[in-house]
Formats: C-alpha cells, structure tokens, sequence
C-alpha cells in the first residue's frame, strides 16, 4: 500500500515500537494518525513527534482492557486504511501461577481480546473503503517453545494464529493482515518485567542476547504495510544478530 494520504490508527502509541512506526508512516506521507494509549504524556510526546514528521496527529487515551470501550472507540474510529495493533504488556511479578485471576484477564484483555476486537471492527470499516492493511504485534516467542512468562508468550502465539486465520480477508475484503515478530527490543516494556524494573530472569536474556532498537521493528512494519504482493497472514520476525538486523520472513500455511 502506498502510505502517502493514508489515515493510521497505531496502538501502543506512547513509546518504543509504537511511537517509531507512527513517525515513521508520518514521514511517508501519511495523512493522519490516531494514536492510541493509557500514558498521557508520552502520547503528547509521541504526537508532538509525529506532526512535527508531516501528518496531523489525534491523542487518544484508551484503556484496551475495558472492551466494550474498545468496540466503542474504533467504531467511531476506526474508518482507516492502515491499523498497527501493536499494544501490548508482559506479566510482571507474580508469574503464572501465582497470578490472580483478574491480572490473567487483564494480560489476555490487553494483548489479545482487544487485537481481535479492533480487528473485526477495523476489517468491516476497509471493506467499505475499498481494502487496508492491518500489522499485529505478536513476538519471536510465539515461534519457540516456552518462555519465562508464560502469559505473554501464550497471548502472542494466540496473535500469531489470530494473523494466520485473517489471511482470507485479503482475497475476500481486499484486507492484508501481516504479523511483526520482534526478537528482543530495547523498549520501557522490559522494565515492566519485575517489581519496579527488570526482572531478573528479563537481565540475563539482555546479559546473553543483543536487543533491536524500535527503529528497527517499524522499518519492519513499515515493510509489511508497503508490500502488497505479500499474502494475507504472512509475517516479518527481526533480530538483531552479532550486530546486524536480521529479517526472517515468513507465510501464512493456510488450507
């Protein structure tokens, strides 16, 4: 899709990946973004950012764990040719099991329920519109076999299919859902992992394994956006590998 004049909503919008794709798609021209959040000042900041990079700017604050607020806001909202899901929390302490049962809701709310939510609202609104792109945030987690916080990687891989399952929309809507997998990303989130700052368990994977900027996430989502001779459900995961920015590209298997 070609971005120049395009309308944008990007969740997660205050910081890290989030903010870098919305300043990023207002450098290609993007006519106006709706940015989405529950932190006030960073969204102001990120705001500020992305009309000083050329497109009109809407701050908007969202609790994504309330959903019929979710429903509500994008469909007054949501009439856009481009969606970045990208908002999403780790667990904290305590870790699963010890979690209570309303944090697990919040957890699933947050990264999974409302993506779907904002989807399905989203797709109906472009399918009037004639087509848009839509990018998940889900993680290279969702690729491996377990990890440290089980929710969040549980969460991730429900995006992951949830991106895999959408990949009819593109023939039937001319809708192209994508999925970005960042590896490791140096963004405030890590600092949500333990009680007050990072978790142990969270400074030995920075300890062992090199961390991407938010810079290099969205040229990723930027990428996916761009590319309409991607399949629906197809997806992006990046790393950063002895230095470099690794792209490892992937397909929807869809039967």
């Amino acid at each position: 899709m070609e971005i120049a004049g395009k309308r944008a909503i990007v969740t997660g919008a205050a910081g890290g990946i989030g903010r870098a794709t919305a300043v990023m798609l207002a450098a290609r021209g993007a006519a106006e973004i709706a940015l989405v959040d529950v932190k006030d000042a960073a969204l102001a900041e990120t705001a500020r950012l992305v009309g000083a990079a050329g497109a009109n700017a809407a701050a908007h604050a969202l609790d994504l764990s309330d959903i019929p607020a979710v429903e509500a806001w994008f469909a007054m909202h949501g009439d856009v040719d481009i969606l970045h899901n990208n908002a999403g929390v780790v667990s904290g302490l305590p870790q699963f099991p010890d979690v209570d049962a309303a944090r697990l809701r919040w957890i699933i709310d947050v990264n999974l329920t409302a993506l779907v939510t904002a989807t399905q609202v989203a797709v109906q609104a472009m399918r009037r519109r004639g087509g848009g792109v839509i990018v998940n945030t889900a993680s290279t987690v969702a690729l491996g076999t377990g990890f440290y916080d089980a929710m969040y990687a549980t969460t991730k891989a429900a995006v992951m299919m949830f991106t895999r399952c959408c990949a009819p929309l593109k023939e039937e809507y001319n809708v192209r859902v994508a999925g970005m997998l960042p590896g490791l990303v140096n963004t405030p989130i890590l600092d949500t992992t333990g009680a007050g700052g990072k978790s142990e368990w969270m400074k030995a994977v920075l300890a062992h394994n090199e961390a991407c900027t938010p810079e290099d996430v969205a040229e990723g989502v930027i990428a996916l956006i761009e590319d309409d001779s991607l399949s629906g459900g197809d997806w992006v995961a990046v790393r950063r590998l002895e230095g470099k920015i690794d792209y490892q590209w992937g397909r929807a298997e869809t039967q």
